[in-house]
């Protein structure tokens, strides 16, 4: 049986065939191992890789819940800030784990999941990419819209927000193709663009803001420190959910950068960008005559027209980042699983199939509550994949890998250094599934509540326990290499 058989291109043929991740020209790497002469990233490129991506009003209406969940100014702002620096922390903590390995997180995991075990991070992050693609091409879309409609008096109708959302489509997937040097530039455009028009805008409405606005008086957790745990927590599962995107980028870093510098950058990006931007929706949505009101066409009605045209560009520019960077981790994630068919063709299928979910949204029913309590199911999966790598990385293998062996699929006759049992590693695999099942317990949506959910009082921290518990069963079933 050939060892490589099911997997990405063996080592050798890949040495001295790509011609690199210039800027203007699409990205000849996939899923292989970054070479070292083609390490030409900086922490500041994935600094603002994580500070630009948040940008986008799929992002920035998270920022908003805080305040419809019956919480005043200050206290949302003081559960974001909370959240967001436990959830940036985790986040972090993984940087190093792609300048290590050369490759992206899912593929990476094989280390500790197993050649065949890194199919759980791909599936993952195939999925979360989806979902966050779609949420972000549709606020896009309708940001354009609503902007339309108080503009031109354009009707809204579901053939208009789709063509809105179909056009933004179109200018993410073209990006995402270009693949990972045009990423990182539009992300660091807009970290400046976008963040000055937020600014902008939120000295344009100050004349309105109240910083003594106390909520509405009915707290959504039934009480207030319930519900303040709740809004911390939603905050906080943001930056995990791009816990399996962070690699793609990190991977271009050389390897000898320093873990702080790397841990810090990624952190520190993905926290002040989540930070900017839903403390922008927080402040803007106190001004909303009732907490629930839509976000976008709640903000497109308190501006003037000439700052309506430049949130309708946001609606379109600030999408662009947020959508290539995931349908751009989701052709990788494809990739892996079907190595045979390049990098490209399978982001425009991740672009076809995102569409498809945002078409279905407007044409078929309302599915923004379904995407919502499906990236809060997805999380309990993906917390304790994090923490299982946090584990692997820091203390089991303390950092040292054998990245082209992460390449290999073998069979017991062939096996390469992570083949474990047929592939999978049992402990990391049972470990996982323990922290998943332990998250499910305790999750409350709308879709599905698990049948512990009452005991949380309606925090929905479940990803939070299934983290713990995800690392705590690694960490006592595995022993340290030497």
């Amino acid at each position: 049986m050939n060892a490589n058989a099911g997997s990405a291109p063996s080592p050798a043929s890949l040495v001295g065939t790509l011609t690199g991740d210039e800027l203007g020209q699409v990205e000849a790497h996939g899923v292989d191992i970054i070479p070292a002469h083609a390490r030409h990233s900086r922490p500041k490129d994935v600094f603002f890789v994580f500070l630009g991506s948040q940008m986008s009003f799929g992002i920035i209406v998270i920022g908003a819940l805080p305040v419809v969940f019956g919480l005043g100014f200050w206290d949302s702002i003081s559960a974001i800030t909370v959240g967001l620096a436990l959830g940036s922390i985790q986040f972090g903590l993984l940087a190093m784990f792609g300048a290590k390995t050369g490759t992206n997180g899912p593929v990476a995991s094989g280390a500790h999941f197993g050649v065949k075990g890194r199919v759980i991070g791909t599936v993952m992050g195939v999925l979360v990419t989806l979902g966050f693609f779609a949420l972000t091409v549709w606020t896009g879309g309708e940001a354009v819209v609503a902007a339309g409609a108080r503009l031109f008096g354009w009707q809204s109708s579901p053939h208009l927000m789709f063509a809105g959302a179909a056009l933004i489509g179109a200018v993410t997937a073209a990006a995402a193709v270009y693949g990972h040097s045009l990423i990182v530039a539009t992300e660091t455009f807009v970290s400046y663009a976008i963040g000055a028009v937020l600014i902008i805008t939120t000295i344009v409405l100050a004349p309105g803001f109240h910083a003594d606005y106390a909520g509405t008086g009915t707290y959504a957790a039934g009480t207030f420190w319930a519900t303040w745990l709740l809004a911390s927590s939603v905050s906080a599962a943001l930056p995990i959910s791009y816990t399996t995107i962070l690699n793609d980028y990190t991977r271009y870093l050389p390897e000898s950068t320093g873990t702080a510098r790397a841990t810090l950058a990624a952190g520190g990006g993905m926290f002040i960008g989540c930070w900017l931007a839903l403390a922008f929706a927080t402040y803007v949505t106190t001004l909303f005559k009732t907490a629930d009101m839509p976000f976008v066409s709640g903000l497109i009605g308190l501006c003037p027209p000439w700052l309506v045209v430049i949130l309708a560009l946001v609606g379109i520019v600030g999408s662009q980042p947020q959508g290539s960077l995931c349908l751009y981790s989701g052709g990788l994630g494809m990739q892996s699983m079907v190595p045979r068919i390049g990098r490209v063709p399978l982001t425009l299928a991740q672009s076809v199939a995102g569409m498809a979910l945002v078409w279905a949204g407007i044409y078929l029913a309302d599915m923004t509550s379904v995407l919502v309590a499906f990236l809060t199911l997805i999380e309990c999966a993906v917390s304790p994949w994090g923490t299982i790598n946090v584990v692997g990385y820091f203390w089991l293998m303390r950092g040292r890998y054998q990245p082209y062996e992460l390449l290999r699929v073998g069979d017991d006759a062939n096996r390469g250094a992570y083949w474990y049992s047929n592939g999978w590693n049992r402990n990391a695999v049972f470990a996982w599934v323990s922290g998943t099942l332990a998250g499910l317990l305790f999750v409350q949506t709308d879709i599905f509540n698990g049948p512990l959910c009452s005991l949380t009082g309606g925090t929905n921290s479940a990803w939070l326990l299934g983290g713990i518990v995800g690392a705590v069963v690694y960490a006592a079933l595995e022993k340290p290499r030497s």
